[in-house]
């Protein structure tokens, strides 16, 4: 499972001057989110910990959804029907075990960027105040991926983002479009065990330490 994102490239036009490029981002910290608002893209900073307005004990707030789990899950369902988002990156990390130890290895596009599915909560307070969240969304490994841990973010193309944004689609065709969406990742390559510290930043995190792999 990804815990880790790289996202230093702005991806829209509209995104917030609180935006901060990471090349190591961790749950936790704030990540840009694309999402429709009144019928527009917009881009918004959140924090990558899904926390629900309901939620009372914000240390069960959940950083990633499995695709399988969420019309039934509390945590995920009205999200899932209400405020979906995309993730956009310029890549992101997987660990592949090694006997007893897990060595990460970044995942990416040739060219370009990925577009993650997620899902988006509001968290209001009683002073009106409020903060928004995110949790990424899950599937089994399939593709390069699966050459390295039995699960990925989902990862959509062009035409599935604009099916998962539209307010106007089912939510009955929103499980069967994350299971079915390929991975899009066309080149993975070890990279230097401090990756393994979100404390560990700066473009260098996606060096690479060994060969790289790509999509034949």
């Amino acid at each position: 499972m990804s815990g880790r994102l790289a996202q230093f490239t702005a991806p829209h036009p509209s995104t917030p001057p609180d935006w901060q490029p990471d090349w190591n981002l961790a749950p936790g910290a704030r990540v840009l989110i694309l999402r429709k608002q009144q019928g527009r893209l917009d881009a918004a900073t959140v924090l990558w910990n899904l926390t629900p307005g309901w939620l009372k004990d914000l240390s069960r707030a959940s950083f990633n959804a499995r695709a399988e789990l969420l019309h039934e899950k509390p945590m995920f369902k009205q999200a899932l029907a209400q405020r979906r988002c995309l993730i956009p990156v310029n890549g992101y990390y997987l660990w592949k075990s090694n006997g007893t130890r897990k060595h990460p290895w970044y995942l990416r596009r040739r060219e370009g960027g990925l577009a993650l599915a997620g899902i988006w909560e509001r968290y209001q307070l009683d002073d009106g105040q409020y903060w928004d969240s995110c949790a990424l969304i899950t599937v089994p490994a399939k593709g390069l991926p699966a050459k390295l841990a039995e699960r990925m973010p989902v990862t959509f193309n062009s035409g599935e983002q604009a099916i998962w944004l539209a307010e106007a689609t089912p939510v009955a065709a929103l499980q069967p479009l994350l299971l079915n969406a390929e991975a899009q990742v066309e080149m993975i390559h070890p990279v230097a065990t401090a990756v393994s510290s979100p404390a560990t930043k700066g473009p260098h995190c996606c060096n690479p330490s060994g060969p790289i792999q790509t999509l034949n």
